[in-house]
C-alpha cells in the first residue's frame, strides 16, 4: 500500500517504511541464570543475552513466562527466542541455536542425612525423584523410565524432599543450592550424583532471519573474549 504525502508543492507517493521488528525473548524464573530481580529481568544468562543483542545492534524485548509457555512461544511465533534452553538431541532440530550461554550440570540432591551412596543414575531406579514438569531434566528422567514426581515449580520439591515424599530431587547444579538458600534449608540437602553435563543456549524460531542469527552468533563470540 502506497502512502500519499501532501505538501504545499503538491502530493507525492512514498513507499511505506517497514517497521523495525523486535525479537521477542521469552524466559522463565531459573536463577541464577534468568530471574526477576527488583522488577527487572536479570541473571547470569540474561546479562550475556543483553550484551549479545546490544553488540549485534538487534532490538529485543524480554518476557518472563511459565516455562512451557515460554518454550512453545519460541516454537510457534516467528521472531521469538527462548533462553536459557538446554540443548538436547530431541530439541536440536526444533530451533535455530545461538550459544552456548552457560553450562548447567544435572544433579540429584538428597537430604543431608541420607547415607545411601549413588555411583550412577541407575542406582536411583525405583526411587521417587522430584523434578520440574516440562523441564529438560524431568523429560530426560521420564524417557528413561525413572519414577518421577513432577512439580509445577522447582522450589516445591524442597519441602517434598524434607517431608520424605520424594527420595531425591533432580535439579541444576546452580539452581538447586540457590533455591535451598532462599528457603533457608541449604544445610539440609546435599548433592549426591552429577548425572549429566549440558549447556544452555538461546533457542530461536526456525524462520528467524539468518542475517540476524549471524549477527547474534558473532556478537556472542565477541562479548565472550
Amino acid at each position: 500500500m502506497m502512502i500519499r504525502v501532501c505538501l504545499l508543492a503538491g502530493c507525492v507517493a512514498l513507499a511505506p517504511v517497514a517497521a523495525r521488528a523486535d525479537i521477542l525473548l521469552t524466559t522463565e524464573e531459573y536463577p541464577p541464570f534468568n530471574m526477576t530481580q527488583d522488577g527487572k529481568v536479570a541473571g547470569i544468562a540474561t546479562d550475556l543475552v543483553r550484551a549479545m543483542f546490544d553488540k549485534a545492534g538487534v532490538a529485543y524485548k524480554i518476557e518472563v513466562l511459565p516455562w512451557n509457555r515460554a518454550y512453545q512461544t519460541a516454537q510457534s511465533q516467528k521472531d521469538s527466542c527462548v533462553y536459557s534452553t538446554t540443548e538436547t538431541p530431541e530439541r536440536k532440530g526444533l530451533f535455530e541455536w545461538v550459544g552456548p550461554l552457560v553450562r548447567n550440570d544435572w544433579v540429584l540432591f538428597a537430604k543431608a542425612d541420607n547415607a545411601t551412596p549413588l555411583k550412577s543414575l541407575e542406582d536411583a531406579r525405583g526411587k521417587t525423584i522430584g523434578g520440574y514438569g516440562g523441564d529438560a531434566v524431568a523429560v530426560y528422567l521420564e524417557k528413561g523410565g525413572y519414577k518421577l514426581d513432577a512439580a509445577p515449580r522447582d522450589e516445591l520439591n524442597l519441602p517434598k524432599l524434607a517431608a520424605g515424599r520424594i527420595d531425591y530431587w533432580a535439579s541444576g547444579s546452580e539452581l538447586g543450592p540457590y533455591l535451598a538458600k532462599l528457603q533457608g534449608v541449604a544445610d539440609q540437602i546435599k548433592p549426591v550424583l552429577t548425572f549429566n553435563t549440558t549447556v544452555m543456549s538461546l533457542a530461536c524460531h526456525k524462520d528467524t532471519d539468518p542475517a540476524v542469527l549471524a549477527k547474534l552468533r558473532a556478537a556472542l563470540e565477541a562479548v565472550r573474549k
